[in-house]
């Protein structure tokens, strides 16, 4: 068995990488998932400027949207295309054999 887990800022890019990796290798295998993970908030506060205006600071949000799925059978084919579409912009996409 093998876990796939896909971390990104952005929901949509993760949704349009499901939809790719699903319409290319759902037939194949069998797939548990996808399971949505709750998102990840981490909020920052930045002192503007630190001499006179304490008061003044801006503050950030950031969100990271995480989700897995796991494939029963697997074999060197789909490593491979895994391996393959690795480096997609503002996914980070990690697998884990079980």
């Amino acid at each position: 068995m093998i876990k796939i887990i896909l971390k990104s800022f952005f929901i949509n890019e993760i949704n349009s990488y499901l939809f790719f990796f699903f319409k290319n290798v759902k037939k194949k295998y069998i797939i548990l998932g996808p399971f949505f993970m709750p998102k990840n908030i981490t909020k920052l506060t930045l002192l503007v400027s630190p001499h006179v205006d304490k008061n003044s600071r801006d503050q950030l949000e950031l969100k990271f949207y995480k989700i897995f799925f796991l494939i029963k059978n697997y074999d060197n084919n789909l490593l491979k295309f895994l391996n393959k579409n690795k480096n997609i912009e503002g996914i980070e996409i990690k697998y884990e054999i079980v």
